[in-house]
């Protein structure tokens, strides 16, 4: 293993270094056909200059089974952990872990039931579909028979004997999980807020405050940082009514109960489920009115983790004909020629994004509430839960057996053990069973249902991708769609998961669509909130009308058996007259900016609810402000404006919080000013501070010579210019002082109402800080609440004054903290201001599951900087459009570190003649550390660089690395 990690740096160290990628894949032909069994015909198979493979098939069969075996040669270990962790058996592959944490996340999602989803997805998917996974997966296990397992398995001291064959079903349960981790797992957030506010109320009636507002008004409000909006009101055919909607009376909730289900969420947040620095996104098309060339412009940049090896594979797929698949036709399928390039997730055939011959696509996540967790009455028999009470009527639960596996790793080749069930020393309680309510979309119900008292209660989870949806299947009519009314139709069958879709033509359209089955609410529906709203645990008795509403005659392509919100309603837009649009993750057409996502009414009534948050909006807010710069500058966007777009790391945020330091710098400094508050303008270190925030544009470059920079070219890094490095070091002392402001302010009110350990999500503190700031001239600091947010300890001064007193009291906390010894790492104890340089403490680390050479940087402790600070020093930050955000609050040395970001950068333009593109993923195609294509993109990814996106023939053929021709067995 020592030899294999020396080979790995001495590769990686190459390819951070700038080697150019071509110099690592020299020309190569195949001297004769491989047979492999399986094929129905020869398939040429060209890997260009990168290593990505560009499939040319006969038929559907043979594109779909060389789709599999390519991805088991190049991903296999990843594709295998992916769809154990899907299932929860992880710990089969991987063993307990630390702590039992593996096994603990294993039980989670076991409990959630994603494969047993996948299972009645591929019941419900037509013959087409399930023959293309099928052959995916023949070409994954013909892969998987002739060749050795990789070199993960070595480590595992697994073989062959534990690697089960595929099947489409894993491919789907992969899918299954991705949609989960984009809707159920961000949904966690429901118990939270359940927690939150029961907690904030207890307290309040305690201490005199009003709890109730201190949750919805003052500290966890529902409206973004920034209001901008991706389909401005005069955009779309009409406004929705407004009216105030009316909430009833609450249901009794059991806390401890939900807290301990708060708990179990919180496992899968600790392992980066739903982290919203992960599950982001950018995207703007541009029409041909607006193009620099007259042609439609896209860019996106999809947001998850960052890891080694990157989550995209790259592919090429290329049917000439498909004459043998006739009777596969029948299902209303698009069927001939296909050419498509993009990415897709290893282990899922097709792809997710890309381009065709006739038109591009790329996507966001949108945040349409799909999730409801609601209290249930339970009825036990022997100490045992049997069924729900609904409206009085026993509902039999659906009883489902488990046994989950460790790898023991303890030098016995396959020497798994089967865990007992029961609570373990690590405290994980292993179950022996899943209990299903079939009422709730067949959601677990979950938590031990004995209360203190001997109330019988539990809380069940309702989601739509327990149930038949069909993902698959759109994204296999997307890479046959020949224009917009094909990728239209095909969203029809994105069933959850929910997406922004943006979609260019060579037509010169641009269009953006909402896809996903958003349930709808007896209440809701009825024009009213009963109870708590759905971001809250719901009463499941039938007691309030908060129930999914049943459907008796869903239509034909609907994948619930509930009442879902109509596709006309989702947020779209088709060739706006502003002859743009853009989404970043942001509410896209305004339904949560006034703080209350619950008082606009449908057409035919009910309320119009799709979400009860979404992101910042920072991203949309400087995305939209530099196109329209672009605009007004020479009335069209270029494809350089583009790119410059999409390596922007400006921080918003600071643009509209540092005027407040500057005011308060300068109240400070003036005559008359109190003692405590002239002492902190007098203290030259905080005014030289203040001078660098007063002169800084907002932008983030490390300013560092190891750092990665949109300025460096091909990932060779050069010497920061004195500009940069004057930016670096602002950015540095602005990111510090953002968490000690919020620590000052929000945090600091919040424990002296006795709530040290009840706090918000950190992006709605920072939207509560915005809003104190904004409304002070009225309201002075003091909440809905009653609680006042701006108090100076032991001090008693006028509001103003103590509101500047704390903003600079928090800038000079910030130049401590870099001085200090916590951060010696980075700054050697310096009081210097101009050793505080940012890439210092931004960094990444592409991790592997197995860390050690498989990771990006390999090895713990890798690295260019100083000991102690691990991973590769970027630009970029909180919020920022290239997506590099860390913790608001950070305050440590790796607090500023990042994990998720733009897993992959595409941008395209629809010409007559076809689709003109360039992409980059955040690493390579291969998981091999010891091949060519391991990480070599990673170079290109660091300083916001791409590669030509090759979409035919001639573009393949000379770029060609290695062509090889597989033909059929004899």
């Amino acid at each position: 293993m020592k030899l294999r990690l020396a080979i790995a740096g001495a590769v990686l160290v190459g390819l951070l270094l700038g080697v150019p990628a071509v110099a690592l894949a020299r020309p190569y032909a195949a001297d004769r056909p491989t047979a492999l069994a399986g094929l129905q015909h020869p398939v040429r198979v060209v890997r260009d200059r990168l290593g990505v493979p560009h499939v040319y098939a006969r038929n559907d069969h043979d594109v779909f089974f060389m789709n599999g075996y390519l991805h088991a040669q190049d991903r296999f270990f990843q594709m295998d952990d992916s769809r154990r962790l899907a299932g929860g058996a992880r710990t089969e592959l991987l063993g307990a872990g630390d702590g039992d944490q593996t096994l603990s996340f294993d039980v989670l999602l076991r409990t959630f039931g994603l494969r047993r989803a996948a299972e009645r997805s591929a019941a419900a998917y037509p013959a087409w579909v399930m023959a293309d996974l099928q052959a995916y997966a023949d070409g994954v296990n013909l892969w998987l028979k002739r060749n050795p397992l990789p070199a993960e398995y070595a480590a595992l001291e697994l073989t062959k004997k534990s690697v089960p064959p595929w099947t489409p079903v894993d491919s789907i349960v992969i899918f299954k999980f991705i949609s989960a981790e984009l809707s159920l797992f961000s949904d966690f957030q429901d118990l939270s807020n359940t927690e939150l506010l029961g907690s904030y109320e207890a307290s309040g009636q305690a201490r005199g405050f009003d709890g109730t507002k201190l949750f919805f008004e003052d500290v966890a409000r529902r409206d973004p940082f920034d209001l901008t909006v991706s389909i401005p009101p005069a955009a779309t055919s009409g406004a929705v009514s407004a009216r105030q909607a009316s909430r009833g009376a609450r249901p009794a909730l059991r806390r401890e109960q939900v807290t301990a289900v708060a708990e179990l969420a919180r496992t899968g947040e600790a392992l980066g489920l739903g982290r919203p620095s992960t599950s982001g996104s950018n995207w703007w098309l541009i029409s041909g009115a607006k193009s620099a060339t007259g042609f439609a412009l896209l860019a996106g940049d999809p947001h998850l983790q960052l890891t080694s090896p990157s989550v995209w594979h790259e592919i090429g797929l290329n049917v000439a004909t498909d004459r043998d698949d006739d009777e596969r036709r029948a299902g209303d399928r698009q069927d001939g020629a296909m050419n498509v390039y993009g990415t897709n997730f290893p282990g899922v055939p097709g792809l997710v994004h890309g381009f065709n011959d006739h038109l591009m696509w790329s996507s966001t996540t949108n945040q349409l509430d799909v999730t409801d967790f609601f209290q249930e009455r339970v009825v036990v028999e022997g100490g045992v839960p049997v069924a729900t009470l609904y409206k009085g009527i026993a509902e039999p639960l659906v009883t489902i057996p488990q046994t989950f596996r460790a790898n023991r790793v303890d030098g016995v080749p396959d020497n798994a053990e089967a865990v007992a069930a029961g609570v373990r020393p690590s405290g994980v309680s292993v179950p022996a069973a899943t209990l299903v309510v079939p009422r709730l979309n067949n959601g677990p119900l979950i938590t031990d249902p004995a209360g203190p008292s001997g109330e019988e209660t539990a809380i069940g989870i309702a989601f739509t991708g327990f149930a038949a949806t069909r993902e698959m299947e759109a994204i296999l009519r997307f890479d046959r769609a020949r224009g917009l009314s094909d990728f239209k139709r095909a969203l029809d069958f994105f069933d959850v998961g929910s997406q922004n879709w943006a979609v260019a033509d060579t037509g010169g359209n641009i269009a953006y669509w909402t896809s996903a089955e958003a349930p709808l609410r007896e209440d809701l529906q009825a024009g009213t909130v009963a109870g708590l709203p759905p971001f809250f645990v719901r009463d499941g008795t039938g007691a309030l009308p908060n129930g999914w509403i049943a459907d008796p005659s869903p239509a034909p392509d609907q994948a619930l058996p509930f009442k879902v919100l109509p596709f006309d309603e989702m947020p779209q837009v088709v060739n706006p007259a502003q002859g743009f649009v853009a989404n970043a993750n942001n509410d896209p057409v305004g339904v949560t900016l006034d703080n209350d996502p619950f008082n606009q009414l449908r057409p035919d009534g009910g309320i119009y609810y799709l979400a009860s948050h979404y992101d910042s909006s920072s991203r949309q807010e400087r995305i939209t402000q530099l196109l329209r710069a672009a605009v007004a500058d020479d009335g069209s966007v270029s494809r350089a404006d583009m790119e410059r777009i999409q390596s922007d790391v400006t921080l918003v945020d600071a643009q509209v919080l540092k005027p407040f330091i500057e005011r308060a710098f300068r109240d400070g400094a003036a005559p008359g000013a109190p003692p405590q508050l002239a002492a902190l303008a007098a203290d030259p270190a905080l005014a030289e501070a203040v001078r660098r925030l007063d002169a800084w544009d907002a932008s983030t470059p490390t300013g560092i010579r190891d750092g990665y920079d949109a300025s460096d070219v091909a990932g060779v890094r050069g010497a920061p210019s004195a500009d940069e490095v004057t930016s670096s070091v602002a950015a540095t002392i602005y990111a510090l002082w953002r968490g000690q402001i919020l620590k000052n302010t929000i945090v600091a009110t919040l424990e002296r109402a006795g709530l040290a350990t009840s706090l918000p999500p950190t992006d709605q503190m920072l939207v509560a800080l915005r809003r104190l700031l904004d409304t002070f001239a009225t309201a002075h600091g003091v909440g809905a609440s009653g609680l006042s947010f701006f108090d100076a300890p032991g001090v008693t001064l006028a509001r103003e004054d103590e509101r500047d007193l704390i903003v600079l009291s928090s800038l000079d906390d910030a130049l401590q903290l870099a001085a200090s010894p916590a951060f010696a790492p980075a700054f050697a104890g310096s009081s210097n201001q101009d050793d505080y340089r940012w890439g210092k403490l931004h960094r990444i680390t592409f991790l592997h599951p197995l860390g050690g050479p498989f990771s990006i940087p390999p090895g713990a402790g890798f690295t260019d900087l100083a000991p102690g600070l691990a991973g590769l020093a970027t630009d970029g930050g909180y919020e920022t459009v290239d997506a590099a955000a860390h913790d608001p609050r950070a305050d440590s040395l790796d607090g500023f570190t990042f994990n998720g970001g733009p897993s992959r950068r595409f941008i395209g333009e629809a010409t007559p003649d076809g689709i003109r593109a360039t992409r980059v993923i955040a690493g390579g195609e291969s998981g091999e550390p010891t091949g060519p294509w391991f990480g070599n993109q990673l170079g290109l990814w660091l300083t916001n660089e791409a590669h030509p996106a090759l979409a035919t023939n001639r573009a393949v053929s000379q770029n060609a690395a290695q062509t090889e021709i597989f033909a059929p067995t004899p």
